[in-house]
């Protein structure tokens, strides 16, 4: 049984590749969900879809799909529509507490394998000042990033500290998939 990312994400092939398990990539073609009544279920959702859309073109083969959110205060924060969308998101985080939410979903049609559960861990923001804010947006294109930041881009300027998995922040929790697929019969390399 082959691994499959549904995905076309360069982070999280990358981070993918440090379990050290072999695996192929396919893009899902399906539109993501931005919103649903329980934001915690909506990263689930989308991974259930990127990794049942794959599965229908490689059903003997394992399909892992991921999506990622950002919560703060119980609401999602998307991707910034433009720069000052950007600026304004990094204000609102400065000096809070927020958590990122990744829906991870295993999918394989002719084994009968369908999980999806989500992984949360809680970035703690620096309290950041107009000239952190531009600055950070001057080094760090943000508009394709849920939040208006990267972890692994300069990530140090603007967050304090990270509870939990800091990969999951990235994109993809490596720690639990790591687990989940030695479980599955797919042991990681060490």
């Amino acid at each position: 049984m082959r691994l499959i990312l549904a995905s076309a994400s360069p982070r999280r092939r990358e981070l993918l590749a440090r379990c050290g398990v072999p695996f192929v990539t396919a893009t899902a073609e399906v539109a993501e969900l931005t919103r649903h009544e329980d934001p915690l279920r909506l990263p689930q959702i989308n991974a259930e879809r990127k990794a049942g859309a794959v599965s229908e073109q490689y059903p003997d083969d394992l399909v892992l799909g991921a999506d990622t959110v950002i919560l703060f205060n119980g609401t999602v924060i998307g991707k910034p529509r433009d720069p000052a969308d950007a600026a304004a998101i990094l204000r609102r985080l400065s000096g809070q507490r927020h958590q990122v939410v990744t829906g991870v979903s295993f999918c394989c049609r002719s084994q009968g394998i369908k999980k999806t559960f989500p992984v949360i861990s809680e970035v703690f923001f620096r309290p950041c000042d107009e000239t952190v804010i531009e600055r950070y947006l001057a080094a760090v294109p943000v508009l394709d990033k849920a939040g208006a930041y990267a972890l692994q881009d300069h990530g140090d300027w603007l967050v304090e500290r990270v509870e939990g998995e800091p990969e999951n922040v990235v994109g993809l929790p490596v720690c639990r998939i790591t687990a989940e697929l030695a479980a599955m019969g797919l042991p990681a390399a060490k």
